[in-house]
């Protein structure tokens, strides 16, 4: 009895191995299937904390890729892949051609020749070399950038076994829409009443998303047109807005970016404030990011200003950021005259 009751005991044991062997893979055997290794993007470091990769990869106007860069352990080139089309709309990139071991993988998405430059890694070459710049004219950028995201990943292949990888990645592009709202009625305004410039000190990035050299960029807009702004209770008066957009790359906290917003008429700037300081006022309050955390996050800023014109000069009056007044002597970094 005591031999047939363990005959029994290990019967299903010898079963549920049986199936568990049928199920597995393997790099050794032929008889088993090799094991599958996939990687999947997402896009949550944004205000909302929810992926929006696959949206924001929709609504890129070009560069819908993503350029996956693979090096070894100690940051040598290995190999890379340009994922596209097909493959990045269903966003399961196949790495099982890969041996197991442990690898460093490099991300970008959006990277195209009109937008930016990139050094595309040589074999055997170190992950630290890689560098990636904004085209520019004479440091000045007036265009729409396409999206740009970036993504560095320590990734290990095992033994045994499958994964499935996900592959954060960050934005590293904003883009700055301001209103200005003539307070005066009547008053005729053209696309081009008042000069727009943004200025940072950040027009490239390396491999870890750090900027590389201090070279002061200025970012001008690329679309510029005036609406009209009903007034609340009595839609016949309509006062005319200035409305811009222009765009940046990743905003660095506590450093001397600058906004500077001047009339037509005038040489020097009625709006003259720090950039990042502004910026950082239209953080819903319950967020409570820290400020770099929060610039990260947020790739869309929208600034209102009422403006009052008379005899040729203009007059900030108030700055509007998510329904707080700014007070500009607070972020006022001079008088100075303004050239583009």
């Amino acid at each position: 009895m005591k031999s047939i009751t363990t005959k029994y005991i290990f019967f299903p044991v010898l079963v549920l191995l049986c199936l568990a062997g049928l199920a597995s893979c393997d790099y050794i055997h032929d008889e088993l299937p090799p094991c599958r290794h996939t990687l999947r993007f997402v896009y949550r470091h944004n205000i909302k904390h929810a992926d929006a990769f696959a949206y924001e990869m929709e609504n890129q106007e070009a560069a819908k890729n993503v350029r996956l860069y693979i090096y070894s352990a100690d940051g040598k080139f290995f190999s890379s892949r340009l994922i596209e089309g097909e493959e990045l709309k269903k966003n399961e990139v196949d790495l099982s051609e890969l041996a197991p071991g442990d690898y460093r993988l490099l991300a970008w998405a959006g990277l195209n020749a009109q937008d930016y430059t990139w050094t595309e890694p040589a074999p055997g070459s170190s992950i630290d070399d890689f560098r990636m710049s904004v085209q520019m004219v004479e440091n000045r950028v007036d265009r729409e950038l396409s999206g740009l995201f970036q993504g560095e990943l320590e990734y290990t292949i095992p033994l045994g076994g499958t994964t499935d990888t996900e592959f954060p990645l960050v934005k590293n592009t904003n883009k700055i829409r301001f209103i200005l709202i003539d307070a005066n009625r009547g008053t005729k305004l053209t696309s081009d009443a008042f000069d727009f410039a943004v200025t940072t000190t950040n027009g490239d990035l390396d491999a870890h998303n750090e900027p590389v050299s201090p070279t002061r960029i200025t970012w001008l807009p690329y679309l510029q047109q005036v609406e009209d702004v009903k007034a609340s209770g009595n839609e016949t008066i309509k006062y005319e807005a200035v409305c811009t957009e222009l765009n940046t790359l990743r905003l660095i906290d506590n450093t001397t970016g600058t906004l500077r917003i001047r009339y037509e008429s005038e040489k020097t700037p009625f709006i003259n404030v720090s950039l990042t300081e502004l910026l950082k006022l239209t953080q819903i309050a319950s967020h409570k990011l820290p400020g770099q955390e929060y610039l990260d996050r947020q790739d869309e800023y929208v600034i209102t200003a009422y403006v009052d014109i008379v005899g040729g000069r203009a007059h900030c009056l108030e700055v509007i950021v998510d329904d707080w007044i700014v007070r500009l002597e607070d972020l006022t970094l001079g008088n100075e005259e303004m050239t583009l």
